[in-house]
């Protein structure tokens, strides 16, 4: 854990105030010391370690630590057994440390947790004083997170260790709210903590894949208003010290849909108009921030093209609004004017705009899209020169059949 307390990271609040926060903050155990090889035979005398058997003619033998091989031949002497004890949780631990990144080692810690749980419960039944309550239990499982942040610190995009997370906090968090589709009754504050440790990881690398699936899935099913909202914070201050941030981006998008995925022939998922317009219009600040800056744009998009598809019964106030943001496009055009550069040459607004003319459909708002399409293949974005030729005969013929 020494590589996770030494590191701090600064983030900025909705007013851009600096604020450090490092892994102290989030755990206030540390995690068990995990054994040395040298312990292995005074911990398991009555287990004989089993060799992994590559055949007698190994193609590519790999050159294991001498530590690695006696820590796994124990494991695999133990796996025979299958047996779920404490001292195997404390095996799993030294193996997981020479390789993070085995599914089966995490996958038998985790079958280790539950039997020693599930036989503490069972000797408290038989009035066995030495039992194991919730509380132990749960402190047990943090200790786990606690190892997992160790090992974690220097293997962020580990799936595994990710999903050994997910795994524990299901237990500490969820088994018990089964049947409860908001999760009323789970812990605020341990969901704050996690997304604490989360926001931590992502200041290190705001691109880390299984950082942000894990804060999305904890935030989905956890469903509470005060987390959601709380993300919509989240997501500004990000954007705000980063606009380029597509993660960030992508996440708001998440919040704002409350992590509901479009099904075919439904609307449920959708934004409502009002919502629609909100977003629209942060997204359009963002661009007038940096209109070179392809997020906003896409965000944009994304919102006005989903409104066309779902909001079928109010096609008028969808047109409206399709024809204020593009209104509010071309007014953009004077930020790049007065820094002495080119609109037409933004690729990014323009390839929004050329959509938006394209929503709104009419002979003259195509005819003029198929302009640009022209204007942004011939000379300003020439890498995308036949896609952009496609574009213009497609809307070219749009504009014919109107």
């Amino acid at each position: 854990l020494r590589y996770l307390h030494h590191k701090t990271l600064v983030v900025a609040d909705q007013h851009c105030i600096a604020v450090a926060i490092t892994m102290t903050d989030y755990y206030d155990l540390d995690p068990p010391p995990i054994i040395s090889v040298n312990d292995l035979p005074n911990l398991f005398p009555d287990i004989t370690p089993m060799e992994q058997n590559d055949g007698p003619n190994p193609v590519c033998a790999i050159a294991y630590s001498a530590q690695f091989i006696i820590a796994y031949n124990y494991l695999r002497a133990i796996l025979a057994k299958d047996e779920r004890s404490e001292r195997a949780l404390q095996l799993t631990a030294l193996c997981v440390k020479l390789n993070p990144a085995n599914y089966t080692v995490w996958h038998f810690r985790r079958q280790c947790l539950e039997e020693l749980y599930k036989n503490n419960n069972s000797s408290s039944s038989d009035g066995d004083d030495n039992n194991m309550d919730s509380d132990s239990h749960e402190k047990m499982l943090e200790l786990d997170l606690q190892l997992a942040a160790s090992l974690g610190g220097h293997n962020p995009k580990n799936y595994q260790i990710w999903y050994h997370r997910r795994a524990l906090l299901e237990m500490i968090l969820f088994d018990g709210n089964k049947n409860d589709d908001n999760n009323n009754n789970v812990s605020l504050d341990r969901v704050r903590k996690e997304l604490g440790y989360i926001s931590f990881v992502l200041g290190n690398d705001g691109k880390n894949y299984h950082a942000w699936s894990h804060r999305q899935w904890i935030i989905k099913t956890a469903n509470q208003d005060e987390l959601w909202n709380g993300e919509y914070k989240y997501c500004e201050e990000l954007i705000n010290a980063d606009p380029r941030n597509n993660s960030a981006w992508n996440h708001r998008w998440f919040v704002s849909h409350r992590g509901q995925q479009h099904q075919q022939q439904e609307q449920s998922s959708c934004l409502g108009l009002d919502e629609a317009r909100t977003e629209a219009q942060y997204a359009l600040d963002g661009a007038a921030l940096d209109p070179y800056n392809e997020s906003p744009w896409r965000y944009l998009i994304g919102i006005l093209k989903e409104q066309r598809k779902c909001n079928k019964e109010d096609t008028a106030s969808v047109q409206s609004l399709v024809e204020d943001i593009e209104t509010k496009t071309i007014g953009l055009r004077s930020v790049l004017e007065n820094a002495g550069r080119d609109p037409d040459a933004c690729s990014n607004m323009i390839s929004a705009r050329i959509d938006m003319l394209e929503f709104k459909g009419d002979s003259d708002s195509l005819k003029l899209a198929s302009v640009l399409a022209n204007g942004l293949g011939s000379q300003h974005d020439t890498i995308r020169r036949k896609y952009w030729l496609f574009r213009e005969k497609e809307l070219t013929s749009k504009a014919a059949a109107c």
